[in-house]
């Protein structure tokens, strides 16, 4: 009778140990570490691209942490939001599969150099797009002062060859770019808003706070909408000032955005700072000056989620 009681616990307690074993373990298989390049972004769903998937989905919450690394031996840190996260960005994933087998990420990792890379290919700019820019605008100004002064042929042939080779090198690079985003998931444009700006400012005015409001309620109901913010200034004056500008626009307008309490965090794009890129009017007027200082603010749906591949955008809400 003694040797049965002893024989029942020890199997008893064999069992509880194989039954601690089986959850540990199933506990363990749920975790996961995932690496690659985001590809798309559709609300709370980010898609990444890994060695063994070209289209990894990971689910996004206002919990997760957006963690970006950077100084010496990438021992820096600085949490951003969840909108940080742009195609583009190289990233590592950490977090676990829910019991729809979705990967639920609890923290985003990204170097500060592929965050820095990620902005330009979102902004549509290269590494080296802002010297070019520079450096054009230079050779602009220096040809229309040859024109109005008459100086000789061969100084216009000269500036002429620079320009030209100039936008040779600008051609390969926005190819280049080009390149990379072609490989991104494409959005079909829904609507859009246009903010103006006073000269040298980033303010928005009250009446395009109102305008902005009611904008959002339309973008509130789309259907797997998106929102992007770009800034942009005039081409007028220095070029370094004119790119902090269009920053500090399309900051202060997502500021506007995130206050509202109408977009969840998860379907806002990361601002983009267009600098003098994409001008809307000539700059030798006042009134165009004015047009090219902006920030536009567009709704996009994912094509290839929604199914509007063959849709047409819906008219511009602001211009």
């Amino acid at each position: 009778m003694k040797s049965q009681r002893q024989f029942t616990r020890v199997c008893g307690l064999g069992m509880s140990v194989a039954m601690f074993t089986l959850l540990g373990a199933s506990a363990y298989a749920q975790e996961a570490n995932v690496e690659g390049l985001i590809v798309g972004r559709d609300g709370p769903t980010m898609y990444v691209k890994t060695d063994s998937s070209p289209r990894q989905a990971v689910v996004l919450s206002d919990s997760t942490k957006a963690t970006e690394k950077g100084g010496f031996l990438g021992w820096s840190h600085k949490d951003l939001g969840v909108a940080a996260l742009v195609p583009g960005l190289a990233v590592k994933v950490e977090g676990s599969y829910d019991p729809d087998h979705q990967l639920v990420a609890k923290k985003v990792e990204f170097s500060r150099n592929s965050m820095r890379t990620a902005q330009q290919i979102d902004a549509g700019l290269n590494p080296v797009n802002a010297q070019m820019a520079a450096q054009q605008d230079q050779i602009r100004s220096q040809r229309r002062d040859l024109d109005s002064q008459g100086q000789q042929l061969d100084e216009h042939g000269r500036l002429i060859a620079t320009a030209q080779q100039a936008e040779g090198q600008d051609r390969q690079a926005i190819g280049q770019t080009n390149s990379r985003i072609g490989q991104l998931d494409q959005y079909a444009e829904k609507g859009s808003l246009t903010v103006s700006f006073r000269n040298g400012s980033s303010a928005v005015s009250d009446k395009d706070k109102e305008a902005l409001q009611d904008f959002l309620k339309q973008a509130s109901s789309t259907p797997g909408f998106m929102i992007q913010v770009q800034g942009y200034a005039s081409a007028v004056g220095n070029p370094t000032r004119n790119q902090k500008l269009s920053s500090e626009r399309a900051d202060n307008v997502l500021s506007i955005i995130q206050q509202s309490g109408a977009i969840p965090m998860t379907r806002i794009l990361a601002p983009a700072a267009m600098g003098t890129t994409n001008q809307v009017a000539d700059n030798h007027t006042r009134a165009g000056q004015a047009q090219n200082r902006r920030v536009v603010i567009t709704i996009l749906v994912n094509k290839g989620i929604t199914g509007a591949q063959d849709q047409p955008a819906d008219g511009s809400a602001g211009e």
